[in-house]
C-alpha cells in the first residue's frame, strides 16, 4: 500500500514537473520571437489571385511587427526607414511585383539577453517568386528585437547580403 501511494507520488511530481517544464518552453523568449517571426513571414506570404485590399492589410500587418521606433535597413536596394507608413509602402511594393511569394526561413541563431529584454536573431530567409518572380530571392538579415508592451517586437531590420539562389549555387558548382 506504502509503494503504491510512494508511486502515484512520483508519478504526480513527474507530470507537474513535465507540466511546467512544457509551459516554460512555450513561454520562453525564444518561443515568443519564433512566433513573432512566423507570423511576419505569414504576412509576407502571397497567394495567386490575392485583391489589393487584402495586400495592403497584409503589408500593414508586417509593419506592425515592428516596434514603436525602429530602423530598417536595406543598402543593396538603397532603401532605409525609420516611417513605418515608407516602411508599409515598401512591403506592399515588393508584394505588388510577385503573383505568389511563398517564404522559408532557411536558418536562423538567436542570442536573448531576457533581463535588458533584448534579442539579436541572424537569419537567411528565402522568398520564392518573390522579386518579379525572377527568381527565389534569399537574403541573409539581422533583427534586434526588443520587448515592448508584452511581445517582442522588430527595433532594427538590417539586410546584411543578398544570397544566391539555391538553384544557381547548385549549378554553379557543377
Amino acid at each position: 500500500m506504502a509503494s503504491s501511494l510512494l508511486r502515484y507520488l512520483v508519478v504526480g511530481v513527474a507530470v507537474i514537473a513535465l507540466g511546467i517544464t512544457g509551459w516554460s518552453w512555450w513561454h520562453s523568449d525564444a518561443r515568443r520571437i519564433g512566433r513573432e517571426l512566423d507570423r511576419l513571414m505569414a504576412q509576407v506570404d502571397k497567394s495567386p489571385g490575392e485583391n489589393p485590399l487584402t495586400g495592403a492589410l497584409a503589408a500593414q500587418e508586417a509593419a506592425g511587427q515592428f516596434a514603436q521606433s525602429f530602423h530598417f535597413r536595406a543598402r543593396q536596394f538603397d532603401f532605409e526607414t525609420r516611417d513605418r507608413q515608407s516602411l508599409i509602402r515598401a512591403i506592399a511594393l515588393y508584394r505588388n511585383r510577385s503573383e505568389r511569394i511563398a517564404t522559408q526561413v532557411l536558418d536562423e541563431q538567436l542570442d536573448i539577453d531576457a533581463a535588458a529584454g533584448r534579442a539579436t536573431m541572424v537569419l537567411t530567409a528565402r522568398f520564392q517568386g518573390g522579386w518579379q518572380a525572377l527568381t527565389e530571392d534569399g537574403y541573409r538579415f539581422q533583427l534586434d528585437w526588443v520587448e515592448e508592451e508584452g511581445g517582442w517586437r522588430i527595433a532594427y531590420a538590417d539586410l546584411l547580403e543578398v544570397v544566391q539562389p539555391v538553384a544557381e549555387r547548385f549549378l554553379e558548382g557543377q
